[in-house]
């Protein structure tokens, strides 16, 4: 673990230029839904839609705008976890990191963003039913955690392995099965790291002007591209050659 740990913290601090510039997408993931005036909130230095202005009366403009941005966050989101695995890829298994993102981002990409998507619309489906029906404080978060497992590591698998996001879904929970601590140090790390970040920028607010956004990018291109890289660490580890 101390090994994983460590070769993830190198990695980041070598490579902390092209990290930062691959995490952009992130913060314009974050950013778009904020500037396109959908219902969302900042917590826990993330963008989030807010489903209960779903059931009131929109407009087909203001359906449009929410559908258009959510599809541009979420494919930029996308672009950022592959180009960032495409780079680790590169460095562990010695090939040019050029030829990596232009021979797979586009591949990659649109692989992970279906992915997504497909677990975006099955959260949506349960939180709509549990509106409908009175069970939305229980069903929404178990569908979730049921959704998120078979992607945790499923980005990675697709681009360290070239799997298909079936298969990678499988070779997800796989990983966490066999490495549960690693996995269980990834959520408790980030969990940790994202709280402290907004923690710090909450009680900043009334010092620092627009600290509600400015959590938004330390999160987007410092704490999420580490988490990142460190699941493509733990990924490795399967390879015991690339250990």
């Amino acid at each position: 673990m101390v090994d994983v740990l460590r070769y993830t913290v190198e990695s980041y601090l070598k490579n902390i230029k092209m990290v930062s510039f691959f995490s952009l997408p992130f913060l314009l993931a974050f950013l778009i839904p904020l500037l396109a005036s959908t219902p969302t909130y900042v917590a826990l230095g993330a963008t989030f839609l807010r489903t209960g202005s779903m059931y009131v009366d929109l407009t087909g403009v203001d359906v449009a705008v929410i559908v258009l941005s959510f599809l541009v966050s979420l494919f930029l989101v996308s672009f950022a976890i592959v180009a960032i695995n495409l780079l680790i890829k590169s460095q562990r298994t010695f090939t040019n990191i050029r030829t990596e993102i232009m021979e797979g981002i586009e591949k990659y990409t649109l692989s992970v963003f279906w992915l997504y998507l497909t677990a975006w619309v099955i959260c949506f489906i349960a939180n709509l039913f549990g509106y409908e029906y009175g069970v939305n404080e229980w069903l929404t978060p178990l569908t979730s955690l049921i959704v998120a497992l078979p992607l945790f590591y499923a980005p990675t698998a697709i681009v360290i392995d070239e799997q298909r996001p079936y298969i990678a879904m499988k070779s997800s929970l796989s990983m966490i099965s066999k490495q549960f601590v690693y996995f269980a140090l990834i959520v408790v790390l980030g969990m940790a790291a994202l709280s402290l970040a907004d923690g710090v920028f909450i009680l900043l607010r009334g010092i620092v002007p627009y600290a509600r956004y400015l959590v938004l990018v330390v999160n987007a291109l410092l704490i999420l591209p580490f988490l990142i890289m460190l699941q493509v660490q733990v990924y490795l580890t399967k390879y015991t050659i690339l250990k």
